[in-house]
Parts: structure tokens; C-alpha cells; sequence
């Protein structure tokens, strides 16, 4: 797994992309990931999980004491690690990034700079400033 800081260097052939904090990297994540090599197997495409750091929340809620973490950014990659991924993309939570809308970051980011051929998802994901963006409003 070709682990990322950022998108400068980032290159992928069809890459098929998940989204998320990744936190504890718990079944639910596996089972997204599951589909996400599915996918990658069936159309020739290179596995992306891209997650943060840091933690979403310590940057829109710096002052909020009752984050509690399941595991460190060296644990996630280890996590993620074995599960087989081609890229594992750490991309840095800012101020700025967070007020992104969830168009601004589809177009920016993962058309314009990681060229995705695909995007999996979890059912209830959310993204983009406010949490505005979702699976419904892809789809449209």
C-alpha cells in the first residue's frame, strides 16, 4: 500500500475511491472496503481509501474535550494496511478544507486532482462543508 500525505504526487490508474475518518477501522469500514476491492477487481481499478488528519471534529470543534479516538494515524495505517488497499491517500483537515462544499470537493478534489473512476461509499456517509453532501445527492 503506497501511503500518501496529501495529493501532490498522488497517480492512480482508474482509481476506485472510499471516503472517510477510518477510526478504529471497525466492520463497517471492512465491509466498505470489501466492496471497494470488488469493485477494483472488476473494473481494473487501483483501491483509494483517502481520510484525514487530523480528526475532523479537533478542527471544527477544537475546543470540544470529549473526542475520544480509537486509534492513532499510525494505527489506521496499520489497520488499513492489511487489508490490502493499492493507496492509502492522508489528506490534511483544515479550516479552509472543511468549508469546502460537497461540490467543491467532488469537482477539486476527487475529479480534478485524483481523476476517480469510482466512489463507494457507506450508506449514511457524509461530506463536504456542513455535512451537506451525501450518496442521494451524487446520484443526481
Amino acid at each position: 500500500m503506497q501511503v500518501h500525505y496529501g495529493l501532490d504526487n498522488f497517480e492512480a490508474s482508474r482509481p476506485v475511491v472510499t471516503i472517510g475518518t477510518f477510526d478504529g477501522v471497525h466492520l463497517g469500514h471492512r465491509e466498505v472496503i470489501a466492496e471497494l476491492r470488488r469493485i477494483c477487481l472488476e473494473t481494473g481499478g487501483e483501491s483509494v481509501v483517502f481520510t484525514f488528519f487530523p480528526h475532523p471534529r479537533m478542527v471544527v470543534s477544537p475546543n470540544e474535550d470529549t473526542i475520544r479516538l480509537l486509534s492513532t494515524i499510525e494505527e489506521k495505517v496499520a489497520l488499513l494496511e492489511e487489508l490490502y488497499l493499492d493507496h492509502l491517500v492522508i489528506y490534511p483537515f483544515t479550516k479552509e478544507f472543511a468549508s469546502l462544499s460537497y461540490i467543491g470537493f467532488v469537482k477539486s478534489i476527487l475529479v480534478d486532482k485524483m481523476h476517480i473512476s469510482k466512489l463507494v461509499t457507506g450508506y449514511d456517509h457524509k461530506f463536504g462543508h456542513n455535512r451537506e453532501g451525501d450518496f442521494h445527492a451524487l446520484k443526481l
